[in-house]
């Protein structure tokens, strides 16, 4: 086990020894080892012990909580970060230096870039039916990627996210077509997300999210300046940066889901323009979720890591 979802009513954490004790409506239901966790995920009204707090912290164990209408992210609790602050200060002086920054955006578009085409291609050849939405919105992703090849040299960031946002245009006038009509949906949207497609994206992007806050205080990085994103109150612009090209591993997945029937519509309501997923909905997403995000967080960890030595590079070069 490395993730513990806490998503029931009247749920109480407490801690013994060097376990957690869960208790639903005061009786007690078992317990989970710390050292088999590396991060815990609550939903609704859970009350735990604050001794609970200072032992996720000390083992460096991640705390996620959602809110219980709309499943974004209300708090998060990390570890202690890395010890070795010349991490960061490598990684201010880029922050703080359009010239160096720029590189580091190009490569994150065209990899993202590169993602979306490479679900679109696999939706291509499990669905010959929707040839015409998917080799048109494939093209619209090439012409763009052979674009971010082309003008390298002379990018900025404001041309890369006006790339980065044409591409995705792009891509969900195709990806949009993967889904039943009933699903009703017809492309992004969020605060309140109105169909069971976004619904599932927001709760996967929510949880990308933490898993990248995650890997940049693994890793010794501040989560809240990156290179793409700009620094903006309350945002983890890293974070931000980080989960950007594992986007359409989250959007894959999703379709995934709906296109085996793990999610359906019974597993939605509409309440006053906003779709909430149902309990059943929510244990058949963090089950999916869990089984398949290995690979996601090796791959943060080792974009962390590779900004890592590119911040050492700049430190060392001054």
């Amino acid at each position: 086990m490395n993730s513990l979802y806490l998503d029931r009513k009247n749920l109480g954490i407490k801690l013994d020894g060097q376990a957690l004790v869960l208790y639903e409506d005061g009786v007690r239901k078992g317990s989970v080892p710390l050292h088999l966790l590396e991060r815990v995920v609550m939903r609704g009204n859970v009350q735990l012990e604050s001794k609970v707090l200072g032992a996720l912290s000390e083992r460096n164990i991640g705390l996620l909580v959602l809110s219980d209408r709309n499943l974004e992210a209300t708090a998060m609790l990390m570890g202690r970060t890395h010890s070795d602050s010349a991490r960061r200060l490598g990684q201010y002086r880029i922050s703080l230096n359009e010239n160096l920054r720029i590189p580091l955006a190009s490569q994150l578009v065209s990899i993202k870039v590169k993602a979306q085409k490479s679900l679109l291609q696999k939706a291509l050849s499990a669905r010959p039916d929707m040839r015409l939405p998917m080799t048109s919105a494939l093209q619209i992703l090439t012409n763009i990627a052979d674009q971010l090849q082309k003008d390298c040299g002379e990018l900025t960031l404001s041309s890369l996210r006006g790339l980065e946002g044409a591409a995705a245009a792009g891509y969900f006038s195709g990806f949009t077509q993967l889904f039943a009509p009933s699903l009703n949906f017809l492309g992004r949207n969020k605060r309140p997300p109105r169909d069971p497609v976004n619904a599932c994206l927001s709760l996967g992007y929510t949880l990308l999210h933490h898993e990248a806050v995650q890997a940049c205080h693994i890793v010794g990085l501040d989560p809240m300046l990156g290179f793409y994103h700009e620094t903006s109150f309350g945002r983890e612009s890293l974070a931000c940066d980080l989960v950007e090209p594992l986007r359409p591993l989250i959007d894959g997945w999703v379709w995934e889901m709906f296109s085996d029937r793990h999610l359906r519509n019974e597993h939605f309501s509409d309440e006053n323009g906003r779709c909430v997923m149902h309990k059943a909905g929510r244990r058949h997403f963090y089950a999916f979720y869990e089984a398949h995000c290995g690979a996601i967080r090796r791959l943060l960890r080792r974009y962390g890591y590779a900004l890592v030595k590119q911040y050492q590079l700049v430190l060392d070069g001054e």
